[in-house]
């Protein structure tokens, strides 16, 4: 009897064992995961606050979102009409390619078309989905001064200078671009009236 092995002593060294080297595993495994976090500096690169309050109506200012240029556009009450009766001429009049994704609340008609969450400010990447370029702000309907590419019936938007690229002004691309998206939404909220927190 004395020469068997006692096999709760056994069990009990093998559980030891055992939870003794989960804690090793998880002593080495948070710094190690820890150390793939973003660190504070980047997390707050990533998220730009800005005061919409300081663009004027009609104008348009750049500024920049994780090292990208970002347009903010303060539309007047004209160019929010001008936004409307033109959806057949648009590649994706309802912003259902990649905005559906990147931002939830477009989540009634109206945004749709306006792709605001405050109507008369539209925040939009300022990259050509074509291959990258800065369209230019041209607000005025139809200007022929640019030659025979413009569209007779462009309700003003953006042009794109490096292959003709137009955009309406909520940044929905015109049928016929080679541009294959509207200009890209990101993610952003309102974290007071005037303050607009993107990323």
């Amino acid at each position: 009897m004395a020469d068997q092995p006692d096999q709760s002593r056994r069990n009990f060294l093998y559980v030891a064992s055992a939870g003794l080297g989960g804690i090793a595993a998880g002593a080495v495994a948070v710094p190690f995961i820890g150390s793939m976090l973003p660190a504070a500096d980047t997390l707050a690169a990533s998220k730009t606050e800005f005061d919409i309050s300081t663009v004027a109506e009609g104008q348009l200012v750049v500024i920049q979102w994780q090292g990208k240029p970002v347009f903010v556009v303060n539309r007047t009450a004209d160019m929010l009409e001008r936004t409307k009766g033109h959806e057949d001429n648009l590649k994706d009049p309802n912003s259902e390619a990649i905005d559906a994704v990147q931002a939830g609340w477009m989540d009634t008609p109206e945004k749709r078309t306006l792709r605001a969450i405050k109507p008369e400010y539209l925040i939009v990447v300022a990259s050509c989905t074509h291959l990258g370029c800065i369209p230019l702000f041209k607000p005025t309907a139809g200007q022929k001064d640019w030659g025979e590419s413009v569209p007779s019936d462009w309700p003003g938007g953006w042009h794109c200078p490096c292959h003709g690229s137009f955009y309406d002004l909520s940044a929905r691309v015109m049928n016929g671009s080679p541009a294959p998206f509207n200009l890209y939404v990101m993610p952003y909220k309102y974290t007071s009236d005037s303050t607009v927190l993107i990323g």
